[in-house]
C-alpha cells in the first residue's frame, strides 16, 4: 500500500510539474498545441520509467507572418451578408474586415496556422477546438492551429459593435504582431435583401461596363450633345452592401418628358433604346445600365429619370441631351460707336434648344438679317465666343454692331430694331426676335438726376448722369468722359453728402447701355447733418460742352421740427375759430 500510495504521489507530482512546463515555456510560439502535447507527453513518460522528471527550457520562436488570417466562416449561425471583404490570404495588419451577425447568431472562425484571437467587450469566445486554450474571461484563444476553429457569440446590445482580433503568435499575455481585424455590428433583425438607398449607387457612366463611376464621373457623364445617349448605371445593394439578386421585386426607371429611356442590360450586352419613358426590370440589379435619348432628334432634353425598387424610390437623377439651336436671344449691353465697331462688345446673345438647355456656340456663326436703318447699323461682327468659361456667363456669348457715320457725331447715330440668325447643318435657319442697338458718337454734353427729390439721413441716393453726342443721340461706350490714367478731372460735390467709392480714373470713365454713369451716396456726414435745401454741382469739364450742372434736393434728420411761423400761424386760426364761436353765441343770445 505504501509503495502505492508513493506511485500516485509521484504521478501527482508529476502532472504538476508538467503544467509548470506548459506555463514556463515559450515553445508554444513556434509549433502546434497539439505538438506541445506529445513532446509533453515523451517526456512524461521518460520520466516515469526512470522515477525522474527532468525539465528543459526550449527556446520558442514568434509565429510565422501570415498564421493568424482568416480562412473560414463554416458554420456560422446569424450571419447577415458575407464578411467583407471575403476571407482570403492578405498582408498582416492591411485588411479591416467587417461583419453583421444577428444577437442569436455566432461566429464559427478559424486562422491558417498557429494564432492567437482576442474579442472586446460585446463578445464571447464560447468554444474552441479544444476549449482549454480558451482564458478565463472567455476573451482569448491561444495555440490555434490550421484548421482548428473557435466559435465567437455576441453579447453586447443590439446596433453596438465589438472586434475580433488575430495574432501571429500563440499565447495571450504576449499575442505580438497583428494579422487582422474583424469589426462586428450586432444587428436585431435582419434586412438582407431589402434594398438600402444608402448603400446602393445610381450614376451616370460614360459607358455601358466596367467599374462603378464616381461622384466627380457622375457629374461629367451627367450631360451629352443631340444624337448621343447618356448611361446610366444602377448598382442596388441591401443595408449590409451585399447585391440584391432581383429575383423578388421590380427595378422601375421613368424619364421626364422629352425623353426616351432603354431596357436595362447588363455590362457588355447591347444595350437598345426604346420608345417609351418607362421600363419595368426584373434583371437583377447588380450592377447594370440603362440609356437615356432625345424623344425627338435635335429636340433636347433637360429632365430626370427616377428609379424605384419594389415601391420605393432609390435615386432622382438630373440629366441633360443639348439638341439643335431653336431660339436666339439677344440684349444691349453697351453702345456702339459712329465710325465702326472699335473693338467692343454691344450686345450679349445665348443660343438655346427646344428644351431650353444653353448650347455652346461661336459667335462668327451668328449674322445680321435685317436692320430698320442701315443708315445706322450696317451689320453685326464676331465678339465673344459662348462657352461655359464666358466672362459674361456660362455659355453666354457678345457680338459688335458695326455703326455707320463718324465718332465726332457728324453722321450717324440713333437707335435700330436687328435681326440675327444663324443657320444649321441641315439649312434649318433660326432667327432671334428684333431687338434694340443704339449708335452714338463721343460724348458732347450731359445732365445728372437724382432718384429723389428729398432724403432722410442715412438713406442711399442714387444719381445718374447722362451724356449725349453733338447730335443729341446717346453718347458711345467706347470713348471716355474723362481724361488721365490714374487721376480724373471730373467732380461731384453734394453737401450733406458722401459718395460711396470714387469716381474712378478718367479713362474708365465710359458711359453704359444708357449713356450713363451712376454714383451712390449715403446721406449725413461724419460731423451730422443739417436740414435744408441743396444743390448737386456735377462738372466733366473735357467735354465739348463742359458747363456745370446742378440738381437741387432736399435733405432731413427724419425728426419733426415746427418753425416759429408755423406756430404764429396755428395761433392767428385758433383765435380766428374762438371769434367765430363767440359770434355765434351771441346771435343765439339775442334770439332769446
Amino acid at each position: 500500500m505504501c509503495a502505492r500510495g508513493d506511485g500516485i504521489r509521484r504521478s501527482k507530482d508529476l502532472r504538476a510539474r508538467v503544467k509548470k512546463y506548459l506555463i514556463l515555456t515559450n515553445e508554444r510560439k513556434k509549433m502546434s498545441t497539439k505538438t506541445l502535447r506529445k513532446r509533453i507527453s515523451t517526456v512524461a513518460l521518460t520520466a516515469l520509467t526512470a522515477s525522474v522528471l527532468s525539465v528543459i527550457a526550449i527556446p520558442s520562436a514568434n509565429a510565422a507572418t501570415g498564421d493568424g488570417v482568416f480562412d473560414s466562416q463554416a458554420g456560422s449561425i446569424g450571419v447577415v451578408g458575407a464578411i467583407s471583404p471575403t476571407l482570403a490570404a492578405d498582408t498582416d495588419g492591411a485588411t479591416t474586415r467587417t461583419a453583421t451577425v444577428l444577437s442569436t447568431g455566432q461566429l464559427v472562425l478559424s486562422t491558417s496556422a498557429a494564432a492567437t484571437v482576442k474579442v472586446s467587450a460585446g463578445g464571447l469566445i464560447t468554444a474552441s477546438t479544444d476549449a482549454s486554450d480558451i482564458n478565463g474571461t472567455q476573451t482569448c484563444v491561444q495555440g490555434l492551429a490550421a484548421g482548428d476553429t473557435f466559435t465567437v457569440k455576441p453579447v453586447g446590445a443590439a446596433g453596438s459593435t465589438f472586434t475580433i482580433t488575430s495574432y501571429n503568435d500563440d499565447t495571450c499575455d504576449s499575442p505580438g504582431a497583428i494579422a487582422e481585424v474583424i469589426t462586428v455590428t450586432i444587428a436585431a433583425s435582419s434586412v438582407a435583401g431589402t434594398v438600402s438607398t444608402s448603400e446602393s449607387v445610381v450614376r451616370w457612366d460614360s459607358d455601358n461596363s466596367g467599374d462603378s463611376p464616381t461622384a466627380a464621373e457622375d457629374v461629367t457623364n451627367s450631360s451629352t450633345t443631340t444624337g448621343n445617349t447618356l448611361e446610366l448605371y444602377i448598382d442596388l445593394e441591401d443595408a449590409y452592401g451585399q447585391d440584391i439578386d432581383g429575383t423578388d421585386g421590380a427595378l422601375i426607371l421613368t424619364a421626364s418628358s422629352g425623353a426616351y429611356i432603354g431596357t436595362p442590360n447588363t455590362s457588355g450586352a447591347v444595350v437598345a433604346t426604346a420608345a417609351t419613358s418607362t421600363v419595368v426590370s426584373t434583371l437583377a440589379p447588380s450592377p447594370i445600365w440603362a440609356v437615356v435619348s432625345e424623344a425627338t432628334a435635335g429636340a433636347g432634353w433637360n429632365g430626370t429619370v427616377t428609379v424605384s425598387y419594389n415601391g420605393v424610390v432609390i435615386a432622382t437623377k438630373s440629366g441633360k441631351i443639348t439638341g439643335a439651336a431653336s431660339k436666339i436671344t439677344v440684349s444691349p449691353y453697351k453702345i456702339g460707336i459712329t465710325g465702326g465697331t472699335a473693338g467692343i462688345d454691344t450686345h450679349l446673345y445665348s443660343v438655346t434648344d427646344a428644351a431650353g438647355n444653353a448650347l455652346a456656340f461661336t459667335s462668327s456663326n451668328l449674322s445680321m438679317t435685317s436692320s430698320s436703318n442701315s443708315a445706322i447699323l450696317s451689320g453685326i461682327g464676331a465678339g465673344t465666343d459662348a462657352t461655359t468659361s464666358s466672362a459674361y456667363g456660362s455659355n453666354v456669348g457678345a457680338i459688335r454692331t458695326t455703326c455707320v457715320g463718324s465718332s465726332s457725331g457728324g453722321a450717324g447715330g440713333g437707335t435700330v430694331d436687328v435681326v440675327v440668325q444663324t443657320t444649321l447643318s441641315n439649312g434649318t435657319v433660326v432667327k432671334s426676335a428684333p431687338f434694340k442697338a443704339t449708335c452714338g458718337g463721343n460724348a458732347y454734353s450731359y445732365k445728372a438726376s437724382l432718384d429723389k427729390a428729398s432724403y432722410v439721413q442715412g438713406e442711399v441716393a442714387t444719381m445718374t448722369v447722362t451724356f449725349t453726342d453733338s447730335k443729341g443721340n446717346l453718347a458711345n461706350s467706347t470713348t471716355a468722359v474723362g481724361t488721365g490714367a490714374s487721376t480724373n478731372d471730373a467732380t461731384i460735390s453734394a453737401p450733406m453728402m458722401a459718395m460711396v467709392g470714387t469716381m474712378g480714373n478718367g479713362a474708365d470713365m465710359k458711359p453704359g447701355v444708357g449713356g450713363t454713369l451712376t454714383y451712390k451716396f449715403t446721406v449725413g456726414t461724419s460731423n451730422g447733418l443739417t436740414a435744408g435745401a441743396y444743390n448737386a454741382v456735377v462738372s466733366f469739364p473735357t467735354l465739348a460742352y463742359a458747363d456745370a450742372v446742378s440738381v437741387a434736393y432736399k435733405v432731413s434728420t427724419g425728426t419733426s421740427t415746427v418753425t416759429n411761423e408755423e406756430v404764429l400761424k396755428s395761433i392767428v386760426a385758433l383765435i380766428a375759430s374762438i371769434n367765430k364761436q363767440i359770434q355765434a353765441l351771441q346771435k343765439l343770445i339775442l334770439r332769446r
